[in-house]
C-alpha cells in the first residue's frame, strides 16, 4: 500500500510536540547568551532558569548546532520519538479518539449520501419518498460507492419502529435491518438516524426525542451492537431554538410544547445514551444539535459511561448557512470540532429548496472549510433527484447556468468531485488527504511530468493553487483543488478583495508577511495577521498566514543571522500568526537540509501555533526554488521526520530543477511500498 503524509499521523492534528514554549517569555535575552558559557555555568547558575525554559532551550540549541555544523543523518523519528496517545477501549471498527472519528486504527472522514426510501413503512410514505422507496435497493447503493461515498445515512420512523405507536408496521424493522445489510454488504458504512418529522409519517412530533425515541433505540441498540461500523444518531433535527434553558432541556429531558397546541415529555440525549450504553452497544453516537441540528453552539456536555475518558460522542450538524462566513461556522460548530468530531450528516445546496443565489461560490467554499476541519460530511440525498442528484441515473446536479428554480442546479457535482478526489489520494480509505499549497506554474511543472501522480496528490479540496481559477483547474483535471492567492501587503490584500480583483472562484487568500512586506506591518505582526484575518473572512474567504523568517531581521535587525530561526520561535511568531488564520504555514524550509533541526524547529513551532488556535491547519515550508539545493531524498527525510505534526506541505518557489525533487517527494509519498 502507499504509504502517506495523511497516514503517517498518529491521528490528525493533535500530535503536539513534547517541547513546553511555556515559558518563552522567560527567554527574552536568551539570544545574547553564550552557547558555550551556558555549558559551563555552574549548577546555581542554571537553576534560575525554569525546566521548562531550559529544555526548550537545549532543544533549540541542539537544533541551531545541527543547522550549523551538519546534523546527524540518523533517523529523526528515532532521535525524537512522537508523544504516546492513550489507547481507545477498542480500534475495530468506528471510533473516537480525542477529536476525530478513527477506523481500525486510522483517521476517518465521512463522505455520505443520505437515503429516504426507508424514511416511514410503506403505508405511510408519501410524495417524493414513494419513489425513492421504490428506487431502493443494491444498485442504488453500487452507484453511491462508484460515486466514492463511504458512509450511508437512512432516516428510519420513530413512529414506525414503536409497538406503541399507531403507526407501528410489524414489517418495518425488518425491511431497516434489510436496507442496513444490503448497505454492508456494499462495503458503506452507516448512520442510523432517528427521524420523526412529517416523512416518518405522522404530521405532529415532540421537538426533542421522546419516549418512543428510547423505545426504538432499544430495539436497534441491540440489533447493531456487534457493527461498530454502523453509528447510531439519536434524533433528527431538535426542534428547540439556541438557548441556555433549551440545551438543558436536550441533554436533561422535561417537559415542553409539541407545537400543536400540546405538550410532551422529552427524554434527554443523556438518557438516551445511558439507554443504549446499557445495552452493551458501543457504537459511536452521534448527538443533534439545537434549532433543526443548525447549531451546536452551547452544548452542554454529555457522560459516556462506557468511556468516560474518551466518550464515543459525536456531534451532527446540518446545513451550515451559505450567508454566512468562517467566522461564523467556527462559532456554530467549527470550534467545537477542535475538541470532539463533528459531521455534517445532512447538506445540500439546490436551485429550489431554499434556494441561495451565491450558492455557487459559498457552496464550495464550505466544503473547502469542511475539508480543513477534517469534518466529513453527508448529501442529502442520493434517491431525491433535484438535491444533490439529478434523476434516477443518479446524475449529479451541477451549478451549470444556475438560477434559483432551476430543478437540476445544485451541488452534486462538487460533492462529489470531491469525494473522488478524496478518495483516489488516500486510495479509498477514509484518511484525510494531505494538505498542499504551491503555485499554478509549480502544478503545471509537476503536471508536465507525470500528470497521474499530480492529479492523485493534488485533486482534493485540501490543496491552495495560487494565481489560478476555478475553471483551469478544472480544465487540468483537478477541479477539486482550491483556486488562492497570495498577497504580500495587507492593504494590497484589502483593496483586491474589495474590488473583486482576485481569480474567478478564489476560496483562500495567504498574507506572506515578510521582508517584501511594509515595515509597519511587519513591525506590528499581529495586528497584521489579525486584520487580515477579519478582512479575509469578512469578504467571504478563507484565511492563510504565512510568516517569514525575514520578519525577525526587521523586528531585531542586529539579530545574528545564524539566531533568526531560534528568534522566530522565542518571538511566537507562529502562534501570533495562527491565532485567527484557518492555516498557516511554517517557514523552515531553509533548514529542511539538517532534518533533526528542521524536526525541532517545526515541533516548537506546531506547538506554538496549536496553542494559539487549537487545530489550525498547519502546513510545513520545503524550499524547492532555484537558490535551493534541495534533493528529492532532503525532501522525504524532512516530511518524514514531520509528517506527524503538520497538515502537508508548501512547494515553496518551485524552479524548473525543483520541480524534478518534488516529484520525488510525490513519488515517494504516494507511491512507495
Amino acid at each position: 500500500m502507499a504509504t502517506h503524509v495523511a497516514s503517517r499521523r498518529l491521528y490528525g492534528e493533535q500530535n503536539f510536540s513534547s517541547l513546553d514554549v511555556s515559558m518563552l517569555g522567560e527567554l527574552s535575552s536568551m539570544r545574547e547568551m553564550n552557547v558555550v558559557a551556558m555549558q559551563n555555568s555552574t549548577p546555581a547558575t542554571r537553576r534560575r532558569m525554569s525546566k521548562g525554559a531550559l529544555a526548550l532551550l537545549l532543544a533549540l540549541l541542539g537544533a541551531l548546532a545541527a543547522l550549523a555544523g551538519g546534523a546527524a543523518t540518523a533517523s529523526a523519528k528515532n532521535l525524537h520519538p512522537r508523544p504516546a496517545l492513550a489507547a481507545p477501549l477498542s480500534t475495530s471498527g468506528i471510533y473516537v479518539q480525542g477529536s476525530h472519528l478513527m477506523q481500525n486504527g486510522g483517521l476517518f472522514i465521512p463522505r455520505g449520501v443520505q437515503i429516504t426510501g426507508l424514511v416511514a413503512p410503506d403505508a405511510d410514505l408519501t410524495g417524493k419518498y414513494i419513489a425513492a422507496h421504490q428506487h431502493f435497493g443494491a444498485a442504488e447503493l453500487a452507484q453511491a460507492v462508484a460515486d466514492h461515498a463511504n458512509v450511508v445515512r437512512f432516516q428510519v420512523s420513530e413512529f414506525g419502529l414503536n409497538p406503541s405507536d399507531p403507526l407501528y408496521a410489524p414489517h418495518y424493522l425488518a425491511e431497516v435491518e434489510s436496507g442496513i445489510a444490503l448497505a454492508r454488504a456494499a462495503g458503506l458504512d452507516v448512520i442510523i438516524s432517528l427521524q420523526a418529522e412529517i416523512p416518518a409519517g405522522n404530521e405532529t412530533r415532540c421537538p426533542l426525542d421522546d419516549g418512543g425515541a428510547i423505545t426504538d433505540w432499544q430495539e436497534l441498540a441491540q440489533a447493531y451492537a456487534g457493527d461498530d461500523d454502523v453509528m447510531f444518531e439519536l434524533y433528527n433535527e431538535p426542534g428547540l431554538p439556541n438557548s441556555a434553558a433549551d440545551w438543558a432541556l436536550w441533554a436533561s429531558g422535561g417537559l415542553i410544547s409539541n407545537g400543536a397546541g400540546g405538550e410532551c415529555t422529552a427524554v434527554g440525549v443523556q438518557s438516551l445514551v445511558d439507554e443504549v450504553r446499557g445495552l452493551g452497544a458501543d457504537n459511536v453516537i452521534i448527538l443533534p444539535g439545537l434549532a433543526g441540528e443548525q447549531t451546536l453552539a452551547g452544548v452542554p456536555p454529555i457522560t459516556d459511561p462506557a468511556d468516560p475518558g474518551d466518550p464515543q460522542l459525536a456531534y451532527g450538524i446540518h446545513y451550515p448557512n451559505l450567508n454566512q462566513t468562517s467566522d461564523d461556522w467556527d462559532a456554530e460548530f467549527g470550534n467545537l470540532a477542535e475538541r470532539v468530531p463533528v459531521i455534517v450528516t445532512e447538506w445540500q445546496a439546490n436551485g429550489t429548496t431554499n434556494c441561495i443565489p451565491g450558492a455557487p461560490r459559498s457552496a464550495p467554499l464550505l466544503l473547502t472549510y469542511l475539508a480543513l476541519k477534517q469534518i466529513g460530511v453527508v448529501g442529502f440525498a442520493f434517491d431525491l433527484p433535484g438535491t444533490i442528484v439529478a434523476d434516477y441515473q443518479y446524475d449529479p446536479t451541477t451549478y451549470a447556468n444556475f438560477s434559483c428554480g432551476a430543478f437540476t442546479g445544485g451541488a452534486g457535482q462538487i460533492l462529489f468531485g470531491d469525494f473522488a478526489g478524496e478518495a483516489q489520494a488516500v486510495e479509498g480509505t477514509g484518511a484525510s488527504p494531505a494538505s498542499w499549497l504551491l503555485s499554478a506554474p509549480a502544478l503545471a511543472q509537476l503536471q508536465a511530468l507525470d500528470p497521474g501522480l499530480t492529479d492523485q496528490a493534488f485533486n482534493t479540496p485540501r490543496t491552495f493553487v495560487l494565481g489560478a481559477s476555478n475553471s483551469t483547474l478544472a480544465a487540468a483535471g483537478l477541479g477539486a483543488a482550491t483556486p488562492a492567492e497570495a498577497f504580500t501587503s495587507l492593504a494590497t490584500m484589502s483593496q483586491a478583495l474589495a474590488a473583486g480583483s482576485v481569480f474567478p472562484g478564489t476560496e483562500a487568500v495567504v498574507l506572506d508577511l515578510g521582508p517584501g512586506s511594509p515595515v509597519s506591518q511587519q513591525r506590528h505582526a499581529a495586528q497584521t495577521f489579525r486584520q487580515a484575518a477579519v478582512t479575509a473572512h469578512h469578504a467571504g474567504y478563507l484565511f492563510i498566514a504565512a510568516p517569514q523568517i525575514g520578519l525577525v531581521h526587521t523586528l531585531e535587525p542586529k539579530a545574528r543571522p545564524s539566531w533568526r530561526n531560534f528568534d522566530f520561535i522565542r518571538r511566537d511568531l507562529a502562534g501570533i500568526a495562527a491565532r485567527y488564520a484557518d492555516a498557516i504555514v511554517l517557514p523552515f524550509g531553509g533548514t529542511q537540509k539538517r532534518t533533526v533541526g528542521y524536526l525541532d524547529l517545526t515541533r516548537a513551532a506546531v506547538q506554538q501555533a496549536n496553542q494559539a488556535r487549537p487545530g489550525v491547519q498547519i502546513i510545513g515550508g520545503l524550499s524547492v526554488g532555484s537558490h535551493s539545493t534541495a534533493s528529492a531524498a532532503s525532501l522525504v527525510a524532512a516530511a518524514q521526520a514531520t509528517g506527524g505534526y503538520v497538515t502537508g506541505y508548501s512547494l515553496s518557489g518551485q524552479s524548473a530543477a525543483g520541480a524534478t525533487s518534488s516529484l520525488g517527494l510525490l513519488q515517494e509519498l504516494y507511491t512507495a511500498g
